[in-house]
C-alpha cells in the first residue's frame, strides 16, 4: 500500500510540474494561455484569427498577447498599447532617447541629436582652374550615422536612407580678383545638372590667408537608398578654397559641409 500511495504522489507531482493552465481553454498551448473569447478548437494549434484573443504566458516568460508564440518579453501581434497618464512622467530634452519600432515591430531606442547628423571639414586648400567645377574633398566626418557613406578620396557622399535632407555648404574663397563669380554646388552621380546651386560675386579682391565667405543651404531628395552626391565649387577666375582661415582674431576650420535628415 506504501509503494502504491508514493507512485501516486510521485505521478501528481509530476502532473503538476508539467502541466499547462488554460483559462476558457481545454487546450492551453503554453504554461497558461487565456481564450478570451473561447474559441479555440478542442485539439491543435488555434489559427491565426482565434489566437488574436488570446494572451499566453511561456515557460520562458514571454507574454503574448494575440499570439501564442510570443519572442519578446512582451509581445503584441495586433493592435496599439496606451498607457494612461504617461504625460505626467516628463521626459529631458538632449538627454532622453526616442522610442521606435524596427520593421519586425520591435521597439529599441535612439538618440536623434546626433543620429541623423553628418558633418565634415575640407581636408586641405584646393585651387580652382577656369569655370572648371571642382568635389571638394572633405576629411572624415566629424559627425556622421548610419544614413550616410562619405569617401574622402573622391568626395562622393551616399545617401543610405532614401528621405528628405537639409543641406548647408559654407566655403571660404581667396587669391581671386574683385567681381570673380564663385558657385557652391550639389551634383549628382553620375554628373549632370546641379541639385543645389548657389552664386556670388567678390566685392573686392582677395589673397592671403582670409577669404572671401559664402554660405549655401538647400534641400536634397533622395529618391532611393544609395543615392550619391558630390560637392562641388567653381569660379570664373582661378582661385584657391581655404580648408582654414588665419588672421588677427585667430584660426580655424571656415570650408565645411552639414547634412540633417528631417
Amino acid at each position: 500500500m506504501k509503494k502504491q500511495i508514493i507512485l501516486i504522489v510521485s505521478l501528481l507531482i509530476s502532473g503538476i510540474n508539467y502541466a499547462q493552465v488554460g483559462i476558457r481553454t481545454s487546450n492551453p498551448q503554453t504554461a497558461l494561455h487565456v481564450d478570451g473569447a473561447k474559441d479555440n478548437a478542442a485539439t491543435g494549434i488555434p489559427t491565426t484569427a482565434q489566437q488574436l484573443n488570446d494572451a499566453v504566458v511561456t515557460s520562458t516568460g514571454n507574454f503574448g498577447l494575440g499570439t501564442i508564440t510570443p519572442t519578446e518579453k512582451l509581445d503584441i501581434a495586433s493592435g496599439n498599447a496606451r498607457i494612461r497618464d504617461i504625460n505626467t512622467n516628463v521626459g529631458i530634452g538632449g538627454t532622453d532617447r526616442v522610442v521606435v519600432a524596427d520593421a519586425t515591430g520591435v521597439l529599441k531606442t535612439i538618440n536623434f541629436n546626433a543620429y541623423g547628423l553628418f558633418h565634415a571639414r575640407l581636408a586641405a586648400a584646393q585651387s580652382l582652374a577656369v569655370s572648371t567645377v571642382t568635389t571638394l574633398l572633405f576629411s572624415s566626418p566629424l559627425s556622421t550615422s548610419p544614413y550616410y557613406t562619405y569617401n574622402t578620396s573622391t568626395g562622393t557622399l551616399t545617401f543610405n536612407q532614401p528621405g528628405n535632407y537639409i543641406v548647408t555648404l559654407q566655403s571660404s574663397f581667396t587669391d581671386c580678383a574683385a567681381t570673380t563669380q564663385l558657385v557652391l554646388g550639389i551634383r549628382p552621380i553620375p554628373d549632370a545638372s546641379y541639385l543645389g546651386r548657389g552664386s556670388h560675386y567678390t566685392a573686392i579682391a582677395t589673397s592671403g590667408t582670409i577669404g572671401e565667405l559664402m554660405s549655401y543651404t538647400t534641400l536634397i531628395v533622395a529618391p532611393t537608398a544609395g543615392y550619391q552626391v558630390r560637392f562641388t565649387a567653381a569660379s570664373n577666375a582661378t582661385s584657391t578654397v581655404l580648408a582654414t582661415e588665419t588672421g588677427g582674431t585667430g584660426s580655424g576650420n571656415v570650408t565645411n559641409v552639414t547634412i540633417q535628415k528631417i
